[in-house]
């Protein structure tokens, strides 16, 4: 039994040690987006049906999509919206196009934009994907809160990990025996 722990361990601290990254220069909000490792996006029209939306999010393990309308990003369709807009409504979704249920017109910002900027951003706004966009308006990416969270969550492990359970929880007896 205590190998099978053991080997689990060793599994784990090598998984972390991998993810790790030295820490050769200080990690700040105010670093650019383009310092964060950004997942996959996807760009479709905003007059895709709801079903192929739903379909391209599920397959290809997507939070959201940017929506176009003649090559400039018209809205986003996110789980959010899904859950809040589609689910319970009874729609058919191979009918329902995306454009009554996107959000119109997301707010947007550029891969030079400090994290801090990014996180205000989504703070105020109350959303979690931002589509990042070059000098043209074109799509070249979408942050998402988690990659904010990740990427300082990399540099942060040890601290991060060794927190109390309730950091706020004050202790005033021993426990344990």
């Amino acid at each position: 039994m205590f190998d099978i722990l053991s080997d689990e361990l060793n599994h784990m601290d090598e998984r972390s040690q991998s993810r790790r990254k030295s820490i050769g220069k200080a990690v700040s909000l105010d670093d650019p987006i383009s310092s964060l490792a950004l997942g996959d996006f996807s760009v479709l029209s905003q007059d895709e049906k709801l079903s192929n939306i739903i379909k391209i999010l599920q397959d290809e393990h997507l939070a959201c999509v940017i929506l176009e309308n003649n090559d400039k990003i018209s809205g986003i369709f996110s789980e959010r919206d899904i859950l809040n807009k589609i689910v319970g409504f009874r729609l058919d979704l191979k009918k329902e196009s995306v454009l009554k249920y996107m959000t119109a017109n997301p707010e947007t910002l550029h891969m030079k934009d400090s994290i801090a900027f990014a996180l205000n951003k989504m703070t105020a706004g109350g959303f979690r994907h931002v589509p990042i966009v070059d000098n043209k308006q074109k799509t070249v990416a979408v942050v998402c809160i988690t990659d904010i969270i990740n990427h300082l969550g990399e540099y942060y492990f040890n601290e991060i990990f060794n927190l109390p359970p309730k950091p706020t929880h004050r202790q005033d007896e021993a426990e344990g025996a």
